[in-house]
């Protein structure tokens, strides 16, 4: 089987695909950097963004296998499960590791690594 980077850029690929899984880099909410933005907003328009990113390369929501989120300050965390419940659907919820250690431009408060199975029917 082939391995497919996707968008490759200097030190790594923004999406790499194997064996119809997607390994998507941390992405970030990059309106972020534009204006204040609270971790709730931050939260909803990076979950937004990664739902066009799935459909782009094939996949959904429905279809994510593992969530990766880095909170730049362990005390959000109430405010993205907020974001987080409004935008998994029940009975899809993926496995999830949340921990805190972001390296990311100073307004930014997440990041977000997703695993995410093609759809294949």
């Amino acid at each position: 089987m082939e391995v497919i980077h996707h968008e490759p850029h200097g030190r790594a690929s923004r999406i790499v695909e194997f064996n119809n899984v997607l390994y998507f880099e941390i992405h970030a909410p990059a309106e972020a950097t534009k204006r204040p933005m609270t971790m709730y907003e931050q939260a909803s328009a990076l979950l937004s963004r990664y739902e066009e990113l799935l459909a782009q390369y094939g996949s959904d929501k429905r279809h994510v296998l593992r969530v990766e989120i880095i909170l730049r300050n362990a005390s959000d965390l109430d405010e993205f499960n907020r974001a987080w419940c409004e935008w998994v659907e029940d009975g899809y919820q993926p496995a999830r590791l949340t921990h805190t250690g972001l390296i990311l431009p100073e307004p930014v408060l997440l990041g977000i690594v997703v695993t995410a199975a093609k759809i294949t029917e």
